[in-house]
């Protein structure tokens, strides 16, 4: 029987097939059904896909949010990416995704500008910073730089005992002295079970996107996603003289801990952030995981401070389709303006060529 492949939109009727195939296809925290409930709190269209075989049988999913706006909308798929089924073949694997890429066009892309995504691979061994030929086929450019490498993310591989394969087999004596030196100055990290310093952490977290020039997560969907994944949660809070300076969010699933959320009063202290990595590594270690993702480096100073840490790099290319360059251009030139500000020296720089643009045309 020739392979052929049905896209629908999943119910709650869903939730538990959709989650066990989350876990038994090695999928990560961001691609749990229960993010739809976290979305729909805070007011956010939330789209949860399924791919089937006329069997039926579930060999897909891609959960999608797609944010409104008044010009224009923009569909994002990066918190889980998309997740195939280990067992199809390369043909079936291409068969989805250009099945998959076409219901989106025909039913979610009215008035949108582009749609992002990434592509979820299930083993450290199975990245590659190749684009994927079927989402090149539908339409999408791959965005990952070969020569800087970035985006990437760091997973380091946990082992015990936390002291002989990680502190010592592991990190170089740099970190380790930085670490070290870090608790001297009364830098002390811990486990906020009574979530006593959340409201700091979101006003921390808030001031990180800013730097950044980022719109932070609100407080109602920080709260939803405590409220539904109670228990697959942690906060640490990096103290110093009692005082909070640092801060990160941490969620588990299956044999992983996903350094998921950074919040920081300022961009230099980073020896504090440091030792909340560190301490975040030995506690999963400890429990029993099997891996530490310090999720996904943009720039060259992230990868800077993540490498550290002897995480295996991986390529973390997404992908782009854009639908409207009517929109698109209405989208990014905010975002120019942003980057035109970052860099102003560059501006200068080339201010001759854009002068005689003015002048000349």
């Amino acid at each position: 029987m020739e392979f052929s492949v049905k896209i629908r939109e999943a119910t709650a009727e869903d939730r538990v097939t959709w989650n066990t195939f989350v876990d038994n296809e090695d999928g990560n925290y961001g691609h749990y059904f229960d993010w739809k409930d976290i979305y729909e709190t805070s007011g956010v269209q939330f789209i949860p896909l399924l791919m089937e075989t006329s069997t039926p049988q579930l060999v897909g999913i891609l959960p999608i949010v797609k944010e409104n706006g008044p010009l224009y909308s923009v569909l994002h798929a990066y918190k889980g990416g998309l997740l195939l089924s280990k067992n199809l073949s390369g043909v079936e694997r291409h068969k989805t995704i250009l099945a998959l890429v076409k219901h989106i066009d025909s039913n979610y892309s009215r008035r949108c500008s582009r749609f992002e995504l990434y592509e979820h691979f299930p083993s450290l061994n199975q990245f590659d910073d190749e684009p994927n030929s079927a989402l090149i086929e539908s339409g999408f450019r791959f965005r990952y730089d070969k020569l800087t490498g970035l985006p990437c993310k760091f997973v380091v591989k946990l082992k015990q005992p936390f002291e002989d394969t990680i502190w010592r087999g592991l990190w170089s004596s740099s970190l380790r002295n930085k670490l070290k030196r870090a608790k001297k100055r009364g830098i002390v990290v811990i486990h906020d079970q009574d979530l006593d310093y959340l409201d700091t952490f979101v006003d921390m977290l808030s001031e990180t996107y800013k730097r950044h020039e980022n719109a932070p997560p609100t407080r109602k969907l920080i709260d939803a996603e405590l409220n539904t994944f109670k228990g697959k949660i942690k906060l640490f809070v990096a103290l110093r003289v009692n005082q909070p300076i640092a801060a990160i969010l941490c969620h588990y699933y299956a044999d992983t801990c996903e350094l998921s959320s950074l919040g920081s009063w300022a961009r230099e202290n980073q020896d504090a952030t440091a030792l909340c990595y560190a301490s975040i590594i030995e506690d999963a270690c400890n429990a029993g995981y099997r891996f530490a993702d310090l999720t996904v480096a943009t720039t060259q100073g992230m990868v800077f401070f993540k490498e550290r840490f002897k995480g295996v790099r991986i390529p973390y290319g997404s992908y782009e389709k854009r639908y409207s360059i009517t929109r698109f251009f209405i989208e990014m030139v905010p975002v120019v303006f942003k980057e035109i500000r970052r860099d102003k020296l560059y501006i200068w720089k080339i201010r001759g060529r854009l002068w005689d643009r003015i002048i000349n045309g």
